[in-house]
């Protein structure tokens, strides 16, 4: 998740970069990513004020591949208890405890996640998808019939195929990034035109 959540931050920011250098492997380079209008498409911003209904986050969160669970302990879950949502974004180095009052956005944390103590306050955050690849109904149905038209094996003995088809995402289903879209990107689709 470490690996995957750096490259998502990467790949976010690299948009906006006016001046820089960025070295990579000749492997990397020619690596296919997703298209940056999904990374886009997918992040979104919280900034102190503002309002949230928990709902709603919490079903844009699972639709951009956030883990719902007791306790956030890694990149890419959240939990919500009572009025806290807790979350880990990709790209973020620690977590974050947004308290709400009603629908409003009360306040921001950043928190240990293993102590589970505040470590700061802040006004905003970018959360970033967190993987590579949606998992939505046309997603996983671009997948079976681009898996059908590449492999000629039975999907059901194939662990992948059987956890992807089931709206779940196994470790290293992103080396099968480009059964999920229509086309794919590269690192030079994500840089800036100058």
């Amino acid at each position: 998740q470490d690996i995957i959540s750096g490259r998502l931050a990467t790949l976010y920011r690299l948009s906006d970069l006016q001046q820089g250098l960025l070295i990579v492997s000749v492997a990397t380079l020619l690596q296919r990513l997703p298209p940056a209008d999904f990374i886009y498409r997918n992040s979104l911003i919280l900034n102190t004020g503002e309002d949230l209904v928990l709902e709603e986050i919490r079903a844009r969160l699972d639709s951009s591949g956030y883990r719902c669970v007791a306790q956030v302990m890694e990149h890419g879950e959240f939990a919500v208890r009572g009025s806290l949502l807790d979350l880990y974004p990709m790209g973020s180095e620690l977590p974050y405890r947004i308290d709400l009052l009603d629908e409003e956005i009360e306040s921001i944390r950043t928190f240990d996640p293993e102590t589970q103590r505040t470590v700061d306050k802040v006004d905003a955050i970018n959360l970033l998808p967190a993987r590579e690849y949606p998992l939505d109904p046309g997603a996983v149905s671009r997948f079976q019939m681009n898996w059908y038209d590449t492999f000629d094996v039975d999907p059901d003995q194939c662990q992948v195929y059987v956890e992807v088809s089931a709206g779940r995402s196994p470790g290293g289903c992103e080396y099968y990034l480009p059964l999920f879209f229509e086309r794919c990107a590269t690192l030079f689709d994500y840089l800036p035109d100058n």
